[in-house]
């Protein structure tokens, strides 16, 4: 028999008296994968997701990565990222939002330290980050309390491996379009119009619509309105918030209008989309 003594005198991942909690989990099976999120962010919750099989593109503080099997994805609190997940790619996922998260070291709500890869492949370790991520969906069901404790143990596991073998990406220079999305991002719920957005860039309107496209993949006003629809995705999966005071939250003064455009997007009204993404 082998016999470990775990030597107590580490340091906490956590910052003193911090209380992270396991706000909810999901799993994301390939007849779901097929419906987009659009652009949102989570202002007081950071998002770790798992692609356990296929591939899919995702949209990232307005970069486009691939993620594979075995690929981790983290969205700290506040970063803008939508999800496409790619027809045809037998994408599935799991996905864990925390609250109350302080790492020692990070802001609040961050696991992904600054100028880290928010797509990092975890070789060797995806067997163990699997289960544990299974761990914790099962337990949701019947023992929150089992299941918050296993998710502080899978962020302390994520924590030590991006500290320690974590990839760095290669910084960027801000280029016009990023500097016009990062201006769309702080105002989408205002009536905002080309015009605002070319003279917050100090430049020609149809020349940042070219650009922007051509980088962003969408033209800013597209932009503008998935960022708002993808807001109204989260509000409707996350909160009891009535459909009116959702499209006054982002930026829609009428409901029916925004109900047009919800369903122009994603092919049903946001009624439909709450009941099929809730329980």
């Amino acid at each position: 028999m082998l016999q470990y003594f775990p030597d107590h005198r580490y340091r906490s991942t956590f910052c003193k008296n911090s209380s992270p909690r396991l706000e909810y989990v999901c799993h994301v099976g390939t007849d779901a994968a097929h419906m987009p999120r659009s652009m949102h962010e989570h202002e007081h919750l950071c998002e770790v997701v798992l692609v356990s099989q296929g591939a899919g593109i995702y949209m990232i503080d307005g970069r486009r990565y691939t993620a594979q099997k075995g690929n981790l994805i983290v969205y700290n609190g506040r970063t803008v990222h939508d999800e496409f997940g790619g027809s045809g790619s037998d994408l599935v996922t799991y996905c864990i939002a925390i609250s109350g998260l302080r790492i020692d070291g990070l802001p609040a709500d961050h696991l992904l330290p600054e100028g880290y890869c928010p797509v990092q492949p975890l070789h060797q370790h995806f067997s163990e980050v699997l289960s544990l991520f299974s761990a914790v969906e099962h337990e949701a069901k019947e023992h929150a309390e089992i299941a918050n404790y296993l998710t502080m143990a899978l962020v302390t596991k994520l924590a030590a491996f991006l500290r320690e073998e974590g990839l760095k990406e290669e910084q960027q220079t801000p280029t016009l379009a990023a500097k016009a999305r990062a201006f769309i991002d702080k105002n989408y719920k205002e009536n905002i119009r080309l015009g605002d957005i070319a003279a917050a860039t100090h430049t020609n309107a149809y020349y940042l619509s070219h650009l922007f496209k051509a980088e962003v993949g969408l033209s800013p006003m597209k932009y503008v309105i998935l960022r708002r629809i993808g807001e109204a995705q989260n509000l409707l999966i996350n909160t009891d918030m009535t459909i009116t005071q959702i499209a006054a939250q982002v930026g829609y003064n009428n409901s029916n209008y925004f109900q047009n455009v919800f369903k122009g997007a994603l092919d049903m009204t946001p009624g439909e989309y709450r009941r099929k993404w809730t329980v």
